[in-house]
């Protein structure tokens, strides 16, 4: 197996980076008879030699893996890939260990390596600066202070010095710290020392159902599940890996999508904190990721993330599971030259190989013999593989079903390691930081914010805020919560405007309604009514719950009979995607909330309430009619959580309202089903 020490991250040692490997290396297997097999050593004894012709060193795999008596091998050539070991061999050394680097210098020399070479050897200085052996093959001390100067892997006091200037408050101190980074040579634009600002201020840790901001007025509603290691560290450089959820198209209309960014984080989440990668994983537009949409949001996320984050250029990933898999070989290709390599799991398709041939983008491909989504797509393109000349892994295990399993998780990260992109105008081999990518483009202000406003001590207004909740997504969240915050004068007139405005997104619209509740101010009541009672159907659902959210926090004692329409029009709603007593998950987790939340808000007014209202409703028609609800294998699916809020909601309202026992007793009823 390949050794997992590949995964260091930027801060357990150095973070580095270089061009795509050569796609000529492999190991050889030469027998005594018949012809040599190029591929992977796999195990040798002084009984049995063997041998994978797909490259995978996964002892599991069986499919045409290559066993021959020991006696019956003339020998096995070692050749790794030069590029591949350099980085492997770095990240596998102890930290301090001077000696490692040097055998590593001279390794990368002898495969002529030079940048490779000149990397190890300026790194082992840095840990020993009395090295006159090591200083002498990188130059001289002249070669060695330019190698090092503005360089925060060689340079101790400039990483503290960066590490002072984003936690420092006062703009006119960060002026002068830059001046004083710029003379030690660190010459980054200020807008770069600032979105490492803005990056330390970014939540670490597990973050679900993220709204995306970059683009989201033509993505309206997207999320992602994103989670950042806790040792993240926004003056150096990350690797990111982009997961496609699982799944399919889902619900009686095929709108709705099975599989989330959540439950595709499940697979990557514990080795990404260990190893100190970001991951990002969407939410598909729709079913399957080969739809309309989700191609561009996926490189608009990638977009946010790069400006949000200190993401390696080089160390970009792309993988997913399933659904996931055939989205990773569809995306794959198309976004090759963003990507050090990609990872189809599960899936299929296998297209695109042509592109990642030119790209020289790496590919891990993993399947089970017995998936029910067949093997035979994978297969032949591991074939077309072998012959293609490019940096490959193909492993297939017997009997694991549509699993993703433990030694596969593994294999992912081991084989993402020690891969960089391929960019043949890059010379140099250090990571390079996202986050130091340029001037500030019209799309960064108008996503995620000049970078450079705190320094010019530019203060937003509520023009500004109320354009961004017309954006709806990230950007929208935060005005949201900033005008809640600061109350200005003529907010709810401006906010209702933006509610109101039928051509904008039901996303930002939701938000709008959201920062409604928060202001405190009954004049938003008649506009939030309207809001709530407006037709139920799939966007809308958010706005019906974020309007009523906002009526119960406004407590608006006219507000009882909206929401009873609202409760009827979303219990029709639901009736209506029930066909021959059964529902697809999707629709039930659609409907079933919203109506939550609106009785929840109907039970919260001041107003005595009926009863009777929601027996009829929520009651019979929902939570007493015993639909049953289709779940998918594929990913976690549990209806009970939901019903149980809807019961729970009912029995607030009964409680507030003093309902009867009649009542109360077929709801104990419905809710026993």
């Amino acid at each position: 197996m390949v050794r997992l020490a590949v995964l260091t991250s930027c801060l357990a040692g150095p973070c580095l980076t270089g061009p795509a490997l050569p796609p000529a290396f492999a190991d050889r297997l030469v027998p005594r008879s018949g012809r040599p097999v190029r591929g992977a050593l796999v195990r040798q004894t002084d009984d049995e030699v063997v041998f994978n012709p797909y490259w995978s060193r996964n002892p599991e795999m069986v499919y045409e893996v290559v066993r021959l008596p020991a006696k019956k091998v003339k020998r096995v050539e070692i050749e790794p890939h030069p590029h591949v070991e350099v980085f492997r061999r770095l990240a596998a050394r102890t930290e301090g260990d001077g000696q490692a680097l040097l055998d590593i210098a001279a390794y990368a020399k002898a495969e002529k390596l030079k940048a490779h070479a000149r990397m190890c050897l300026a790194l082992a200085i840095a840990e020993n600066p009395d090295d006159a052996g090591a200083l002498a093959r990188l130059g001289g001390a002249s070669k060695w202070k330019s190698v090092r100067k503005g360089n925060v892997h060689l340079d101790p006091e400039l990483r503290e010095a960066l590490k002072t200037y984003v936690a420092t408050e006062d703009a006119e101190e960060r002026t002068r710290q830059a001046a004083a980074l710029k003379k030690a040579g660190f010459d980054a634009r200020p807008e770069a020392l600032e979105r490492m600002r803005r990056s330390a201020g970014q939540p670490t840790g597990l973050t679900v159902d993220r709204p995306l901001s970059w683009g989201s007025d033509l993505f309206p509603g997207a999320v992602y599940t994103l989670y950042v290691p806790r040792a993240y560290d926004p003056t150096v450089p990350w690797p990111l890996i982009l997961g496609l959820h699982g799944g399919g198209r889902d619900g009686k209309k095929g709108d709705e999508v099975v599989g989330s960014g959540d439950s595709a984080m499940n697979f990557y989440r514990d080795l990404a904190e260990r190893h100190g990668y970001l991951v990002a994983c969407p939410n598909a537009l729709r079913a399957s990721w080969a739809a309309t949409g989700n191609e561009e949001m996926v490189r608009a996320l990638l977009e946010e993330l790069k400006h949000l984050f200190n993401v390696d250029l080089d160390r970009v990933y792309m993988t997913g599971h399933s659904m996931g898999g055939f989205g990773t070989w569809y995306l794959g290709p198309k976004m090759a030259e963003d990507l050090a390599a990609i990872s189809p799991m599960a899936g299929g398709g296998g297209g695109g190989i042509s592109e990642l041939v030119s790209t020289k983008t790496p590919i891990f491909i993993y399947h089970s013999d017995d998936d029910y989504v067949s093997v035979q797509s994978d297969r032949t393109a591991a074939k077309r593989l072998q012959g293609s000349g490019l940096d490959f892994v193909y492993t297939e295990l017997p009997g694991k079903g549509h699993a993703f399993p433990e030694s596969i998780r593994h294999e992912l990260f081991a084989f993402f390691g020690p891969r960089r992109r391929h960019d043949p105008r890059h010379k140099d081999v250090w990571p390079r930081s996202s986050l130091a990518t340029g001037k500030t483009t019209k799309e960064e202000k108008r996503y995620l914010g000049d970078p450079g406003a705190a320094l010019r001590g530019d203060v937003e207004t509520l023009d500004d805020w109320v354009d961004h909740l017309r954006l709806g997504g990230g950007r929208a969240a935060i005005a949201a919560g900033r005008l809640a915050e600061a109350k200005p004068e003529g907010a709810v007139g401006a906010v209702v405007k933006v509610l109101k405005d039928k051509r904008i997104s039901h996303d930002a619209r939701a938000w709008a309604a959201r920062a409604l509740g928060a202001l405190g101010d009954e004049a938003a009541c008649r506009s939030l009514r309207k809001a709530v009672v407006a037709e139920a159907e799939r966007d809308q659902a958010r706005v019906a719950v974020e309007a009523a959210r906002a009526l119960a926090a406004l407590a608006d004692a006219e507000a009882g009979a909206a929401l009873q329409r609202a409760i009827e029009a979303w219990t029709q709603y639901y009736e209506d995607r029930v066909t021959g007593g059964k529902m697809d998950f999707s629709d039930w987790q659609r409907a079933v909330p919203t109506l939550t939340a609106l009785v929840d808000a109907r039970a919260s007014l001041p107003a005595q309430g009926d009863p009777r209202s929601l027996d009829a409703t929520v009651v019979k028609r929902v939570l007493a009619a015993g639909h049953v609800v289709n779940t998918s294998e594929r990913v976690p699916q549990d209806p009970a959580a939901a019903r149980k809020a809807l019961v729970a909601a009912v029995t607030r309202a009964y409680d507030a309202w003093d309902a009867g026992a009649d009542v109360r007793e077929r709801l104990a009823e419905a809710a026993g089903r």
